[in-house]
């Protein structure tokens, strides 16, 4: 690294290559910003690191919700299954005991019949 003073001082005694001397050498001042920006890079990379980590935890706890979501999703479509044949196994006997109980009328009305006894109702 060079002081301002000494690049200038080459610039003068090698004129014919002054690019040369700046591409090759730099001032503490020019050293001090490309330092700069290389630590705001570090930093970028450990901020985007830890959000990256962050991200994939999150989205590891939102996949482990969702199996427990379709667990739960499951259990209930079960019961749901079972209530639905409980429900057409009474409505089944309902019918039956409605067929059932019209047949009794049915006879009930005619043995009244054949022994003149009056049905109150």
């Amino acid at each position: 690294m060079l002081t301002p003073a000494d690049k200038k001082f080459l610039k003068d005694a090698f004129a014919d290559h002054k690019k040369w001397v700046d591409e090759t050498f730099s001032t503490k001042k020019e050293v001090r910003e490309v330092r700069d920006s290389i630590d705001l890079a570090r930093q970028k990379l450990t901020t985007l690191s830890l959000e990256k980590f962050s991200f994939e935890s999150r989205l590891s706890s939102i996949e482990a919700s969702s199996f427990r979501t379709e667990e739960k999703i499951d259990k209930l479509i079960a019961i749901g299954d079972g209530n639905a044949g409980n429900i057409a196994d009474l409505q089944q006997e309902n019918k039956m005991g409605a067929v059932t109980l019209r047949r009794h009328s049915i006879q009930i009305e005619e043995l009244a019949k054949a022994t003149k006894t009056k049905i109150s109702r």
